[in-house]
């Protein structure tokens, strides 16, 4: 029995080994970081790895929907791609789905290739100058933006519309929203606040964000709107760094973490 348990031991530690270092960092604090850790006594840095950690047993099957090569100077990776969760209850059932899509910049992989798998995909952007409503069959675009509240005076002069009104404006007032992605360049903040104050979220199967950490005086906000969102009954199993950003607050502060995450969530209330 021991002779057994150290080839597994060792297995194990081989495994890591071979993983590389950050993938090490998302295990292991996957096991060693509870998701209700309370932050009074933590700082800013100790938040960090928060936010890389995911429960690697909630989904059996997820597939990457999107993406488009990134070439940079000194890096390349594929930007774009977002995490769906495929296990029964939580999947997003094909020719009945609602996908919500906010924040697009022109890139439209994600949309066509959800839109592909089956989904009704509503995408909203008012950043977005050259577009069509009826981009594709099932893709329909909408020069509006995303906010915690409805807004047209704006200094940028775009619309902005609250969840609620967007789901009033499309007659989805009591329509279950399969997949929800939020892509707003750190807007995120005060929109996911308000959907949590609201309970925006109650019918929404699967929510994807790519979260922005730039200013470290904003850390334990995000550390516990975050903390909200799983209280609340969603399940991380989708985290990734963005290789970009990797190494944000090296130089400046002397630790190790990224300022930019993709995160994904399902919501346990789906689940069968």
């Amino acid at each position: 029995m021991i002779d057994r348990w150290r080839q597994s031991a060792l297995v194990s530690f081989i495994c890591l080994v071979l993983l590389g270092y950050h993938q090490q960092k998302l295990i292991l604090s996957t096991f060693y970081l509870p998701s209700s850790t309370p932050n009074g006594s933590l700082t800013w840095k100790e938040m960090l790895p928060f936010f890389s950690r995911r429960d690697i047993l909630a989904c059996k099957t997820y597939y990457e929907f999107g993406g488009v090569i990134n070439r940079l100077p000194s890096l390349t990776f594929l930007d774009g791609q977002k995490s769906v969760c495929l296990d029964q209850g939580v999947a997003p059932v094909p020719d009945q789905c609602v996908v919500y899509s906010f924040g697009n910049n022109g890139e439209w992989s994600f949309d066509e290739q959800i839109e592909s798998y089956g989904c009704y995909v509503y995408v909203f952007d008012p950043s977005v100058w050259y577009w069509k409503h009826h981009h594709s069959k099932k893709v329909l675009f909408y020069r509006v933006g995303i906010g915690e509240k409805d807004d047209e005076r704006n200094e940028r002069h775009w619309k902005i519309m609250s969840l609620t009104s967007l789901r009033q404006m499309l007659n989805h007032t009591n329509t279950i929203i399969d997949y929800l992605k939020m892509d707003i360049e750190g807007g995120e903040w005060p929109v996911l606040s308000r959907w949590l104050d609201d309970g925006d979220l109650l019918n929404v199967k699967q929510l994807a964000m790519e979260i922005h950490l730039e200013n470290p005086e904003s850390i334990p906000g995000k550390y516990n709107l975050l903390q909200r969102l799983e209280a609340s009954g969603f399940t991380r199993f989708f985290a990734r760094e963005n290789p970009y950003t990797m190494d944000s607050y090296l130089n400046k502060y002397n630790v190790t973490g990224p300022s930019c995450l993709e995160l994904a969530w399902y919501n346990t209330k789906f689940v069968r």
